[in-house]
């Protein structure tokens, strides 16, 4: 029996055993998060296009669930639950609504029309898993079993990446899975005579974002999740910080960077100390074990980078369409990539969804951000307590790498971000519960 919220009522018959609770919402995020991160970035619905992402196609499934669950409730908590995370969620849906109008409202070529239309498909998958995961997961249980579930399969995402680090061979390009097409994207780059992992991501900045996001929710389950064993701790975060080390991209090391930033005040002087004197070894490692790493790590940050150059010429492009729209945009999606591409998220956004657009879109990780910190006062026990500055951290960490690429354009990137999102809102609604702070 599937279950929105709250655990599912059982009648026990005298004489018969317990049957162990079914499958719940957690169960239903816990296999959207194995279709967004085993089945690779580049495989889709052709008819879909970037909206035909299978994990995609999944939330919209589960949206389609949590709205049937508060239609047939009858006694419906919407309007009596404060939640601030499902509230910003509704800005950012208007904005792309009210964008869509705009664009409608306009002569389009058939493309345009098309990826307007695909576009409410991917804003649908974006609020589904957001409201799923904010009222769907039960208990604090729960809570923290998804996410030990996460961080295995970001240390098996991390772990994939490394191999294919060192090997030069991309692994998944071999795999084929009927009804899905394979995008132009797939094979490994290189950089300064290096191999760039992307895992099952698209590419290496969607790569380096999933990285960036799972890892200090990995570190607080290592550090305080000590229920489990200590392998299954330590082992996401082992390879999640290598992999983000060798990933040769700006964009891992900045997104690892905010995220430790952002948990630094939330940890023990001891733990600070520990940290410092892992990573100064982990370093030194790299240095002797792959040389060379260091210095091309150093040269990223340096010198004249046409990715860099690229991203500041975008600035004038943006503006002159954003005259055109400023307040609504031109349609969510119809700035497509053939036009120019922005390496920016929030350009993009700009352009297809106009300024009132670009602070909705704002909106959700600030919110998030905010209410995981605010909600941490009301937990005692040490794993909850601390998880509130870990989902702030891992939204820090991704709202800052939005504006590293078009993050939208990539299911993995934006399917972590909503997720994340919504585990803030549920972090948010589980604060007041009764009861224990137990989990398994």
């Amino acid at each position: 029996m599937f279950t929105i919220s709250g655990t599912p009522q059982r009648v026990f018959l005298p004489g018969l055993e317990r049957r162990p609770p079914g499958p719940d919402a957690a169960t239903v995020l816990a296999v959207y998060l194995f279709l967004l991160l085993a089945i690779p970035s580049n495989r889709t619905v052709a008819a879909l296009g970037g909206a035909g992402a299978p994990a995609a196609l999944f939330a919209i499934v589960a949206l389609l669930w949590w709205c049937w669950y508060h239609v047939q409730r009858p006694t419906p908590s919407l309007a009596r639950d404060s939640q601030p995370i499902r509230i910003a969620l509704l800005l950012f849906v208007a904005a792309a609504l009210a964008s869509y109008a705009a664009g409608a409202s306009r002569a389009l070529p058939e493309a345009e029309i098309n990826a307007l239309n695909l576009g409410l498909l991917r804003i649908a998958a974006f609020a589904g898993i957001l409201l799923l995961a904010t009222d769907g997961i039960p208990n604090r249980e729960r809570l923290i079993t998804l996410l030990r579930w996460l961080c295995f399969l970001g240390g098996t995402f991390a772990a994939l990446g490394l191999l294919q680090f060192f090997s030069g061979q991309s692994f998944v390009d071999r795999l084929s899975i009927p009804g899905l097409n394979v995008s132009d994207f797939g094979a490994l780059q290189d950089r300064g005579g290096f191999n760039r992992s992307m895992a099952t991501a698209r590419n290496p900045l969607e790569y380096a974002f999933v990285l960036a996001m799972i890892l200090p929710l990995a570190l607080t389950l290592a550090l305080h999740d000590t229920r489990s064993r200590l392998l299954l701790r330590w082992f996401p975060v082992g390879t999640i910080t290598v992999a983000a080390l060798l990933s040769v991209s700006r964009s891992a090391i900045i997104g690892v960077l905010v995220a430790v930033v952002v948990l630094l005040p939330s940890w023990s002087p001891a733990v600070r100390r520990r940290a410092g004197l892992t990573a100064a070894a982990l370093v030194g490692i790299v240095w002797v074990a792959v040389p060379g790493m260091v210095g091309t790590i150093k040269g990223l940050f340096g010198g004249q980078d046409p990715s860099l150059k690229s991203r500041t010429d975008s600035y004038d492009v943006a503006a002159t369409f954003v005259e055109m729209n400023p307040l609504l945009g031109r349609g969510f999606g119809t700035f497509l990539p053939e036009y120019r591409i922005l390496d920016n998220q929030y350009l993009v956004t700009l352009i297809d969804m106009g300024i009132l657009g670009l602070i909705a879109l704002c909106t959700v990780p600030a919110v998030g951000i905010v209410v995981a910190i605010r909600a941490r006062r009301h937990y005692t026990e040490p794993l909850l307590a601390n998880l509130g500055p870990a989902l702030a951290a891992s939204l820090a960490a991704g709202a800052v790498l939005t504006g590293f690429f078009d993050a939208f354009s990539f299911p993995q990137a934006a399917g972590m971000l909503f997720f994340v999102a919504g585990l803030s809102g549920a972090y948010w609604r589980m604060k007041d519960s009764r009861g224990t702070e137990r989990y398994a």
